[in-house]
């Protein structure tokens, strides 16, 4: 911060505390604010192909930006870790070594060599995943041990590794059966936490970031929202900096429901956005796909079609409705797990 006088003379700065503004991208791994699309093949043979977006399609037939990665039954993400405006490539082994390997996005057609950046994080049952919890531009990891403990450990990004071999954010937040995500919910540029037990009680509990725990033993944000085996998930759908939720109803009727954040709750009983998207066994997800802002849906298909469609937002519904564009014809056949994806491998 620099003041200035009267006579229009500069004092010498003095620093000010900022808010990193969170990114609505998730999978933009050339840094173009679009998001993209990417598939690990995993098993033995563990390639991760990518399609950029054009904002209208996914380009290609799927470029191959690494050629092993997320080996056998490992769990990959993607995220921007060392904070470039790229997003890279995770993977957590679990197993007997619970390891976490990263590779950076060169932004142009390939992920760096994957190295080591966690030791012992995310063990066999966890739910591993990824945000930026106390918003400093960069991605973290956070693990749910669910179980009999419920505690949540979080281990901050320094753009080289991950720095805290195991600290605890909070004691008691997710349990066996519920569905956990992350997201920034209020607004303050740090992601918070969320899990849904579905089934009747279909409750949605958050517990805020304030950069160095979650707060609280989780408030109910929402008392009627993924009922059954719905699939949720969360991305700022309207555009307003903080982020809401979204529910896939899957079966043979595809609805899309979204119940937007005002900071402090989720509002309304789940408002349809799209009647039909995301059939059965499809992989639905959420993304910036076109770059205005506003967080998209997309399904892939898989299987021996490998299609890909997208509904893009336009702050209150998913356009157009009922059917979405097909952004591609071939890409995550098979069971190869796609990115971004609400659903975990």
């Amino acid at each position: 911060m620099v003041a200035v006088d009267a006579a229009g003379n500069a004092s010498a700065p003095t620093p000010t505390l900022a808010t990193v503004a969170k990114r609505s991208t998730v999978s933009d791994v050339d840094g173009d604010g679009k998001d993209d699309v990417v598939t690990f093949t995993r098993g033995d043979q563990a390639d991760v192909y990518v399609a950029k977006s054009t904002g209208q399609r996914f380009d290609g037939d799927g470029q191959l930006w690494h050629p092993s990665f997320a080996i056998g039954n490992e769990i990959p993400q993607t995220g921007d870790f060392n904070g470039d405006g790229r997003d890279d490539i995770i993977t957590f082994t679990r197993g007997t070594k619970h390891e976490v390997w990263v590779a950076l996005s060169n932004g142009v057609n390939g992920f760096l060599p994957a190295t080591r950046w966690h030791t012992f994080f995310a063990l066999d049952g966890e739910v591993p995943m990824v945000g930026d919890f106390n918003g400093d531009g960069r991605d973290d990891i956070v693990t749910f041990t669910l179980g009999s403990t419920h505690d949540v450990y979080v281990s901050l990004s320094d753009g080289t590794k991950f720095v805290e071999t195991s600290w605890q954010w909070h004691s008691d937040f997710g349990w066996p059966g519920e569905v956990q995500d992350v997201g920034d919910f209020d607004g303050d540029g740090r992601d918070d936490i969320a899990t849904f037990t579905r089934g009747s009680s279909a409750s949605v509990y958050v517990a805020l970031s304030d950069g160095k725990s979650f707060l609280g033993t989780g408030w109910k944000w929402h008392g009627h929202f993924a009922t059954g085996t719905e699939t949720p998930d969360v991305g700022d759908y309207n555009g307003d900096g903080r982020d809401d939720i979204a529910t896939f109803t899957g079966g043979t009727a595809g609805d899309v429901y979204v119940a937007t954040s005002t900071g402090g709750s989720f509002t309304g009983d789940g408002d349809l956005w799209h009647g039909s998207f995301a059939f059965n066994t499809e992989v639905p997800g959420s993304g910036d796909f076109n770059g205005d802002g506003l967080s998209d849906i997309v399904t892939f298909t898989r299987g021996s079609t490998a299609d890909v469609y997208v509904a893009t937002s336009n702050g209150h519904d998913f356009v157009p409705d009922p059917q979405a564009p097909l952004w591609h014809s071939h890409f995550a056949e098979g069971t190869e797990w796609p990115a971004p994806s609400a659903l975990r491998p």
